[in-house]
Order: C-alpha cells, then sequence, then structure tokens
C-alpha cells in the first residue's frame, strides 16, 4: 500500500453516502407502496407531517488510483446523515426536496467534492504539477423507484470544473437480517472536468509527460452494497465497487490505471 490516508478519496465519500442511502431505502418502502397515482406533490405546499430521521457512524476505505504510481489508498471516513421532509443530508451531500409524482421524485443537489483532485506530492509523475482541488456541484436530480428497480439521474456543474452527469441503477433484496444492493452505473464528464484534473498544460509538461488536453469521456461502474442489521438500530455496511475510466481520462499521461476497484466497510447508528 502506497498512501495511508484518512481524508484524500473522492470514491470512497460517495461509497459511504450510497451505503447510508440503501439503509434508509427499506425503511421508507411502505410509503412507497401505499402511494396511489395522483398528480404532482409539491413538497413546499405539502401538508404531510415533518418526520426526522438521523445518525451518525463510520467507514474504511480502499482504493486504487488512476494516477501512476499512486498506488492503492486507505481512508478512514466519519459519517453524518440527517432526514425529514424538506432536505436529506448524507455525507458531503445536500438534496432539497422539491416535488413528487407518486414514485418519481425531483430534487436540487448540493454536493461539496472535499475529496477530488491531487497533491503534486502524491506521485512522481504529479511532481511539478500544480495542485487540483474539489469543488462545489450542484445542479437538479430525479429518482425513481419503481417495484423493480432504483432509477436516479443527476447533472451538476461547478464552474469552472465543468458538468458531469451520473445515471444509477439498483435493485434491493432482503435475505434474514441482510439487504443486498447489485448496483450499474455510467457517469459523463464534460471535456473541461476532465481537463481539469487530468490534463497537463503547456506549462506543467516535461520529458515524460507531455501537454494534455483532457476531452469528454464516459466512466462505467458496478458493484454491490451489503447492509447487514445487527440491531433495530444499528447496521454494518460492505461495499464493493468496481470502476472503468472512459478513453479521455486514461488517454492522460497521469494516468496508468482504467480498472479502479474500491472496497469499503462502515458501521452505522440511527437514532
Amino acid at each position: 500500500m502506497k498512501n495511508i490516508r484518512q481524508t484524500n478519496s473522492r470514491y470512497f465519500i460517495l461509497l459511504s453516502v450510497l451505503a447510508l442511502y440503501a439503509g434508509e431505502i427499506k425503511a421508507d418502502e411502505p410509503a412507497v407502496a401505499s402511494r396511489t397515482a395522483s398528480g404532482p406533490e409539491f413538497i413546499g405546499f405539502s401538508d404531510k407531517p415533518n418526520v426526522t430521521h438521523w445518525g451518525i457512524g463510520a467507514a474504511a476505505g480502499y482504493k486504487k488510483s488512476p494516477y501512476q504510481g499512486d498506488g492503492w489508498n486507505a481512508s478512514a471516513i466519519p459519517l453524518i446523515y440527517f432526514d425529514n421532509k424538506w432536505v436529506q443530508v448524507f455525507g458531503n451531500r445536500a438534496d432539497l426536496k422539491i416535488a413528487r409524482w407518486d414514485s418519481v421524485s425531483l430534487g436540487l443537489r448540493g454536493e461539496y467534492d472535499l475529496f477530488g483532485g491531487y497533491k503534486s506530492s502524491d506521485a512522481p509523475i504529479l511532481k511539478g504539477m500544480d495542485d487540483r482541488n474539489g469543488a462545489f456541484w450542484y445542479g437538479p436530480v430525479v429518482q425513481w423507484q419503481s417495484p423493480w428497480v432504483k432509477t436516479s439521474f443527476s447533472y451538476l456543474t461547478s464552474g469552472n470544473r465543468g458538468q458531469k452527469a451520473k445515471l444509477d441503477i439498483s435493485k434491493e433484496f432482503t435475505v434474514g437480517s441482510f439487504t443486498v444492493a447489485p448496483k450499474l452505473g455510467v457517469e459523463w464528464l464534460n471535456d473541461k472536468n476532465v481537463d481539469y484534473y487530468f490534463g497537463v498544460t503547456p506549462g506543467e509538461a516535461r520529458g515524460d509527460r507531455p501537454a494534455y488536453h483532457g476531452k469528454a469521456t464516459y466512466n462505467l461502474s458496478f458493484g454491490i452494497d451489503t447492509v447487514y442489521a445487527l440491531t433495530a438500530h444499528q447496521d454494518v455496511m460492505f461495499n464493493a465497487g468496481y470502476s472503468r475510466l472512459g478513453d479521455g481520462i486514461t488517454d492522460s499521461p497521469l494516468v496508468s490505471e482504467r480498472n479502479t476497484p474500491l472496497f469499503l466497510l462502515g458501521y452505522r447508528y440511527q437514532f
């Protein structure tokens, strides 16, 4: 293992969020099942009672970096989530709930990517590069809970970091105290996004690191989220995932890995 970092993993905070959210889906299922066809319900005008759920936890993750020479990174992450009638906060993400049509919901998402980018000291290939920092991303998110799968689509923007869109599809199964959710995802990154995190400016170029201007690309991912209910209020989570990076990223001279596996083990207590 090349690096041990407690606060530098953009992928594991996202996986932590998904693990917490997977635990919440089970609790919400009766409400979804009892909903009948109706017109749009705007949350701000709804007279439904406000119910608050919140919890705390921690997770440890292990992932392979795509950057040449960066190796595997381990992370320890504190987890906090909060959910009520108007807003849902989990990890580094907050969703403002806007409207719901039967099993379809519309929201506005804000996501602060504290763990994105890199420092020039992370790997030899990055030496002499300007640091790339995380960013605040925002935009709409639509989710659809059908009897067969859960589908989520988001389109986020962040100034000079560009735009990104992601489609996730998952299916949840419950066997005894275990809840298992296989998932598939495809993510689009525009050229500005790829160029910021994987590009090399002419001023940063050197013999083994030619200038590179990033181009738009698609990343594919799949994985399995597993939640084991210890008690009515305690869960243990294990996630295993795999991402295949698109050509716009792997063509960069900074990148040596197209396939990036990742793993996470977490615990949460729901009050």
